[in-house]
């Protein structure tokens, strides 16, 4: 047997088995030991280390101390011919003696919930387990992803990287689990990768660089039921006080510099003394210097930008005056912390990596450890500060079981369209693995300068956990009213619209305790719809049950300068969305397109039967069909568990008869009013022309109003509202205003008050619910086709002889609507995918019969042969945080860049060594966008057949300093490696996104 054969061996013959105090011991003929823990219904520990010591708590994310033995002396053991069976519940755990493979049997179900393929695969640096794949399996889990929340076909890294754009990898978090209802976690610290089918789509292969296998494996009936049995391992998620839902500021005004700049540049800010200025890192230069409490010059202090958030009307909740600056006077940021209390702002410490001194008046603390132990004397001194208020910590990354101390806030770079796709998948991604509490800075950092951007991102966000700013990072300055007035007003509209729906986001903050996250990918609510669990759909997500959010994605516009959008998916054909600002009503179960959005308008729908309470119950409703919607309440900073309120309304919708019920609030906190008013906002498309009011079934009688003043003044009673808006921020930007029936009832005992109301005749969204009538004279399209020109990977391009004005298509099964003319190109496609499509006529609510089917294959991407795993070194050293390794990572989102500059004397010397000999056709250089201080410009390429002796290619290059890739043609070049040699830089360094190597497709 060699070295390597004993280094690394799969698990022998299962040979014996023996029941311990509180768990199995699995013997195998390898001489390898297992043991197996039933913790909990449902919850599976298979635990196996080579070193046999067997350190039950050996992790640092997993607490064990709530599982007792009960579900273990339970477990009922059988043996057989062939196999182990272990009975717990309604679940058979099998472990056959040979091939030595695990599977796990529901007997509710009659089917497997997981299979093992082959033995585990065990080696003194990795161990390996691979499970069976089913076709309609996906998966999730992993971390932060960025760009990714379903993993169906790809390979993701548990390791963090700290990059924030597409690829990197925020948080290690070794936990997955897939729709066909099982979860693991790995019990391991160590790096790992999960490849879910791209390597064999068959198998899902699991990899973790340690010796030991220690896993948990979870079984539920659903994702949430999943996530809530990681949460027994891991703990709940933070329940935060209420004001870290508020806008937030992160700044730095201990160090930031000060120049005179003029109003032409982009990046100059006009202060209080009515003159322009721009951040500087030259101390020569500065003529103010930022301080906290203006012990330089008040207009650049920390002070002054909390008053400047509310002479712009932007109610400020939590600031940070010193990002990414340790030191800190205890008794300054003292007297600031107490300057901002009395404008109702809450102040935090940034700390690094240890615990920070923190003045007794610190109410929370923002970093960027993991460190469980650090973060645990942080939620100390933080108790001990706020005696029983809770603790808030807010963390730029994260591990497994971080969601039960901190809350996940980060900057990526900005300024680019791709981050907001990018964040909002990631976003979703990390909700899956068990981290609901997310955010991102507005505009992100250092980038910036886009003011449709930066406006479209803050929208968006302003549908997430976590809104605040990161500022003074780059030469942008990231504050909500950065640019013009108008842009202003829309942000302060939308912050306006989260302080209304923080009822409805505290009470899904509530609902993550038990597994429900907060931001939804669309099958959590829609799971029959398979297109929910793909990345096609991953550029929008549901904000709890009731509002769909689809964020502008990138900066295409219609002929009028407003926001072209595409692929908007609503799903569900049973379903009617109704658009939050213009009351527009659409039927589910379809991709809309060509739709217009000016720049105040984030396409955000309401799915109908949603009920919203904006607070001290004054609720708005969009009747369909049969809905319910429990809210709850509390004093937002004490014990939440045991000191809230919980107030659950139903709304039913049969036929043309609606029926809401509210009952009594149940639970208690030391601020809570038991006497109240209610107010129902029901939006309707007609005149009722009957209600009943019940209060504890006795009828009441109900007063019908005329106007709005003597509606406003009444007490009791209801009026219908034919231009009723429950979001006065926006009514300057549409003149029609939507229909509500509005309902007062006088101030009772919400305690004991159960109240019935009874709508006859009631009419809402009755004629979008009616679906498409085939009509014969409307004959069915001959000749459409895909324009065999215009394939490319991810787009093709369908054209018809047009007969109607529009027309719809359906992609792969799913229906494709507002499409117009006689040509239309679809985007976001997967590479080298057969698209088989239909089209049919449209005439208002008619359609013609479908016309027969054809189709294309996408190319394919042209990634596929861009070459991986390359080895370069270069002749110059690299920053920490921007290492040499990143510019061959195939990861457009990392930046590696030098420490010193070039010159002709002394070139850098980057060398790129492959695996073996490569046959080529291009070498691309990708430019960082941030900025183009560090772009080469005189290059010159050199090639080696032995990776040893090197000769010139070509001539010298000169190359623009400028946003575009640089190509460099190597057709029928063999080569195994490649020397470039930059003599000249735009900057100070030289720096790059990538440099991609494409292998001939030959």
């Amino acid at each position: 047997m060699t070295q390597n054969q004993i280094e690394r061996h799969q698990l022998g013959q299962l040979i014996s088995a023996n029941k311990r105090d509180h768990y199995y011991e699995l013997h195998y003929s390898t001489g390898d030991i297992a043991r197996l823990y039933i913790l909990a219904d449902g919850i599976f520990r298979y635990f196996l280390d080579p070193a046999k010591k067997f350190d039950e708590n050996h992790s640092s994310f997993v607490d064990l101390s709530q599982f007792n033995n009960d579900y273990f002396e339970k477990s009922q053991p059988k043996a057989t011919s062939d196999s182990l069976i272990i009975k717990s519940g309604n679940y058979q755990l099998i472990f056959q003696q040979k091939p030595a493979v695990m599977s796990i049997f529901d007997e509710t179900l009659h089917r497997n919930r997981l299979v093992q393929l082959s033995p585990l695969e065990l080696g003194n640096d990795q161990t390996t387990e691979i499970l069976k794949q089913h076709k309609n399996e996906f998966y999730f889990g992993g971390g932060m992803q960025n760009g990714y929340f379903s993993h169906k076909g790809e390979i993701i890294s548990i390791k963090r990287d700290k990059i924030t754009g597409k690829g990197g990898v925020l948080t290690q978090v070794p936990f997955f689990w897939a729709n066909s209802g099982f979860g693991e976690l790995r019990n391991t610290e160590s790096a790992g990768n999960y490849d879910f089918g791209k390597s064999n789509p068959d198998a899902t292969i699991l990899k973790h660089d340690t010796n030991m296998f220690d896993t948990f494996y979870l079984l539920g009936n659903s994702p949430k039921n999943i996530l809530a049995k990681y949460y027994m391992l891991t703990g709940k998620p933070l329940m935060p006080p209420k004001y870290a839902l508020g806008l937030g500021h992160v700044g730095n005004f201990l160090t930031t510099l000060w120049q005179p700049g003029k109003a032409k540049e982009r990046n100059a800010v006009m202060f209080e003394d009515g003159n322009y200025y721009t951040r500087t890192n030259k101390p020569e230069d500065a003529s103010g210097k930022g301080s906290l409490n203006g012990e330089e010059e008040y207009q650049f202090s920390a002070r002054a930008m909390v008053d400047r958030y509310q002479k712009q009307h932007f109610k400020l909740s939590w600031i940070v005056p010193n990002y990414d600056v340790q030191e800190i006077n205890e008794e300054a940021m003292a007297s600031f912390s107490e300057y901002a209390a009395i404008h109702d702002v809450s102040a935090g410490l940034w700390s690094q990596n240890n615990t920070p001194k923190a003045s007794p008046d610190t109410t929370f603390i923002q970093t960027d450890t993991t460190d469980p132990k650090v973060l645990k004397n942080d939620a100390l001194i933080l108790r001990n500060n706020l005696k029983r208020k809770r603790p808030l910590i807010f963390s730029n990354t994260g591990i497994a079981g971080s969601q039960n101390r901190t809350m996940l806030a980060f900057g990526d770079i900005g300024g680019n369209w791709e981050n907001i796709p990018t964040q909002v998948a990631g976003f979703l991604g990390a909700s899956l693995s068990g981290q609901p509490l997310v955010g991102s800075a507005v505009d992100g950092t250092a980038g910036g300068g886009n003011a449709q951007i930066a406006i479209r991102d803050f929208e968006w966000k302003a549908f997430t956990p976590i809104l605040f700013n990161l500022d003074d990072q780059g030469k942008f300055s990231k504050t909500p009213f950065a640019y013009n007035s108008k842009m202003t007003q829309i942000n302060r509209a939308y912050l306006k619209l989260r302080e209304q729906l923080q009822t409805y986001l505290y009470t899904l903050i509530y609902r993550a305790q038990v597994g429900e996250p907060i931001l939804r990918p669309l099958f959590l609510e829609f799971p029959h719809e398979q297109v929910n669990y793909t990345p096609q759909v991953g550029h929008e997500f549901m904000l709890g049950p009731n509002l769909l959010i689809s964020p502008i994605v990138n900066g295409r516009e219609d002929g009028n300068g407003n926001s072209r959008k595409d692929n908007l998916y609503l799903p569900n054909h049973r379903t009617m969305w109704v658009d939050l600002f213009d009351g527009k009503k659409y039927l589910g179960g379809r991709v809309y397109n060509k739709q217009s959005y000016p720049s105040w308008h984030l396409p955000v729908f309401v799915r109908g039967g949603a009920i919203f309470d904006l607070g001290e119950r004054n609720y708005v409703l969009y009747p369909q069909g049969k809905s319910k919607m429990v809210t709850y309440d509390d004093n937002g900073y004490n014990d939440y568990s045991r000191n809230h309120v919980a107030t659950q309304i139903t709304s039913d919708l049969e036929a043309s008869k609606l029926t809401i019920t509210i009952d009594p609030t149940q639970g208690d906190f030391n601020t809570f009013q038991t006497e109240n008013t209610t107010n129902l906002n029901i939006m309707c498309d007609g005149y009722p022309d009957g209600l009943t009011v019940k209060i504890n079934d006795k009828e009441i009688p109900m007063q019908e109003y005329g106007t709005v003043d003597t509606f406003a003044h009444a007490k009791e009673g209801f009026f219908f509202n034919t231009n009723y808006s429950w979001m006065p921020e926006f009514d300057q930007y549409q003149e029609k205003k939507q229909t509500a029936l509005q309902i007062k009832l006088a101030k009772r005992d919400i305690t004991d008050s159960k109240i019935e109301i009874t709508i006859r005749n009631f009419r809402y969204g009755n004629e979008t619910l009616v679906h498409a009538i085939t009509d014969s004279l409307l004959r069915s399209p001959k000749q459409p086709m895909v324009d065999p020109d215009k394939i490319s990977s991810h787009s093709l391009t369908v054209v018809w002889p047009q007969l109607t004005d529009q027309v719809q298509i359906e992609v792969n099964g799913i229906l494709h609507d507002g499409i117009d003319g006689n040509s239309f190109t679809f985007h976001e496609l997967v590479p080298n995918t057969r698209y088989t499509l239909r089209l049919r006529y449209v005439a208002g609510n008619k359609v013609s019969e479908w016309s027969d089917p054809f189709g294309a294959i996408t190319k394919p991407d042209p990634m596929n042969y861009a070459i991986n795993d390359i080895h370069v070194t270069s002749s110059l050293a690299s920053p920490k945080d921007h290492p040499i390794d990143y510019l061959t990572d195939l990861k457009l989102a990392s930046e590696w860049e030098t420490i010193d500059g070039v010159s002709e004397d002394k070139p850098l010397e980057l060398t790129f060594t492959f695996n073996h000999l490569e046959h080529l056709s291009r070498m691309v250089w990708v430019p960082r966008k941030i900025d183009h201080q560090g772009d080469p410009v005189e290059v010159n390429v050199e090639l080696s057949n032995d990776g040893v002796n090197f000769k010139p290619y070509g001539d010298h290059l000169t190359w623009k300093s400028d946003s575009k890739n640089k190509v460099v043609g190597l057709r029928n070049v063999d080569a195994k490696a490649i020397r470039l040699k930059v003599y000249k830089s735009s900057g100070p360094f030289v720096a790059a996104k990538e440099v991609i190597f494409f292998r001939d497709k030959k």
